[in-house]
């Protein structure tokens, strides 16, 4: 995974695949963690605010306790159910998230 100014880590550029049992857990690990856990860290940067962890600190392949912290504020955020688990409901609302998002600041 390429994250510089000449590539820009969106939806569009990768696939995660959830795992055979349908949604990512505290304990996984992997290249789609390591997609999610950067895909939140850029777009939702206020969180480390919220959940007083940092940045940093939910980076990487693992999906550990900071990661399920901002996961569960997301959730909550958005009217799901807060399990801090990441299936295809709270993928997709990252997504929708992201589009909206870049609607609205449209550089281009």
């Amino acid at each position: 995974m390429v994250n510089n100014m000449n590539y820009i880590i969106t939806p569009s550029n990768y696939k995660i695949t959830l795992p055979k049992r349908g949604y990512f857990v505290k304990g996984d690990k992997g290249v789609s963690i390591a997609l999610i856990s950067s895909f939140m860290a850029i777009n939702f940067l206020g969180y480390d605010y919220k959940t007083k962890v940092k940045v940093d600190d939910i980076l990487g392949d693992y999906f550990g306790k900071n990661l399920e912290s901002w996961i569960r504020l997301f959730q909550q955020n958005n009217g799901l159910k807060i399990d801090g688990c990441i299936g295809s409901i709270t993928l997709n609302k990252m997504k929708e998230f992201y589009y909206e998002l870049h609607k609205r600041i449209n550089f281009f």
